[in-house]
C-alpha cells in the first residue's frame, strides 16, 4: 500500500489558525429543523468513517490527510470541517461569517478516520490538489456531515469577500509558455495539471509554477496573500513562471509571510515583472444557514 499522502499537514494547520486568529469564532444558536437538505439528493459517501471526540490540546497538533483509501482529521474543529465540505473554492474564501446558526461545540475537537470503498478508490486516488480544493472530498464530507450530524443546511447569499481582480497589465504579458512534451518536476499537481514546486532552501523566496493555467496561478497566489485572486487576464495557455517575493526592509514578518490585516498584500510579491496586475474587487459570497445539527453520533 502506498504510503498516507499528508498535505502539508502542520503547514495547512498553522495558515488556518493564523487566518482564524483574528476573527472571532462566534457562533449563532440552532435554527428549527427543517424537512430536507438543499445538496443535492445523491452525493459520493465514504464507505465506513469513525469519528470521535479528540483530547483537547494546542491546535498545532491537527494532522490532516487524504491517505490512498480515505480522509483523516485528528484534533479539528467541525466548523473546519463544513467550511472544506461547503466552500472548496479554498481556505481563503473561509471566515467565520460564512456560516449561520451553528452551535458553539462545532468548536470542539474530533478525530475523524474514513474509508472510500472499493468502487470509489480508483478515483479518490487521482485527487492532487490541496486538501482545502478537492471536490469529490467536498462531496463526501457533506454525505458524512448528513449521516452522522444530522446536518440540514442551505445557502443564502452573503457579505462580499474582498480580493482581487488578476489581469493584464499595460505592458504585459511576460510569460514563458509550457513546450508540450515538458517533463515537469514534483510538487503539488493542480486538479487542472499545472505543478507548483516548493521554495529551494537557500534561494530568494519565491513561488515557481510549471505548465500552468492563469487559474492555477490566480489559486497560488491566493493562499500566498490569504486572499481570494481570481483570474481574469483572458489568457489560455499554460505557462512555466516564477514570482519573486520582493525585498522590504520594513516589513514585519518573514519573508513570503502576509498578514491577514496587511492592506496590501500582493505589493510583496513581484507580479508586474510578469507583465500582470491585481485590482482590489469584492467577490460575492454565499453564507451557509444551518437548519439543523446535531453532535456527531456514536460510531
Amino acid at each position: 500500500m502506498k504510503p498516507a499522502r499528508s498535505i502539508r499537514g502542520s503547514n495547512y494547520s498553522a495558515t488556518l489558525l493564523a487566518l482564524f486568529a483574528v476573527m472571532p469564532l462566534a457562533f449563532a444558536q440552532n435554527a428549527a429543523p427543517i424537512a430536507s437538505a438543499t445538496t443535492p439528493a445523491k452525493l459520493l459517501a465514504f464507505d465506513v468513517v469513525s469519528i470521535r471526540p479528540s483530547k483537547p490540546g494546542p491546535y498545532s497538533r491537527i494532522d490532516t490527510a487524504i491517505t490512498p483509501d480515505g480522509y483523516r482529521v485528528t484534533g479539528q474543529s467541525l466548523f473546519y470541517t463544513i467550511m472544506m465540505a461547503y466552500f472548496p473554492q479554498g481556505w481563503y474564501y473561509w471566515s467565520p461569517n460564512r456560516i449561520s446558526g451553528a452551535p458553539s461545540w462545532l468548536n470542539d475537537q474530533y478525530t475523524i478516520d474514513a474509508k472510500v470503498s472499493e468502487a470509489d478508490l480508483q478515483e479518490w486516488q487521482k485527487q492532487r490538489g490541496p486538501i482545502d480544493k478537492e471536490p469529490m472530498l467536498s462531496q463526501m464530507l457533506q454525505s458524512m456531515l448528513a449521516d452522522r450530524c444530522h446536518l440540514v443546511a442551505h445557502m443564502v447569499p452573503g457579505a462580499p469577500i474582498p480580493g482581487f481582480s488578476l489581469e493584464l497589465g499595460k505592458h504585459g504579458p511576460h510569460l514563458v509558455e509550457s513546450k508540450p512534451d515538458e517533463v515537469l518536476p514534483d510538487g503539488v499537481r493542480w486538479p487542472d495539471g499545472g505543478i507548483q514546486v516548493s521554495d529551494g532552501t537557500g534561494q530568494r523566496t519565491h513561488l515557481s509554477l510549471y505548465g500552468a493555467s492563469m487559474a492555477d496561478f490566480a489559486r497560488v497566489l491566493s493562499g500566498a496573500v490569504r486572499r481570494p485572486v481570481q483570474d481574469r487576464t483572458g489568457l489560455t495557455g499554460r505557462y512555466d513562471l516564477v514570482v519573486n517575493w520582493v525585498n522590504d526592509p520594513d516589513h514585519p514578518g518573514r519573508e513570503g509571510f502576509v498578514s491577514p490585516d496587511d492592506p496590501d498584500p500582493l505589493s510583496h510579491w513581484d507580479i508586474d515583472a510578469l507583465g500582470l496586475r491585481a485590482t482590489p474587487v469584492k467577490i460575492p459570497g454565499e453564507t451557509l444557514v444551518i437548519d439543523h445539527i446535531e453532535r456527531p453520533t456514536e460510531n
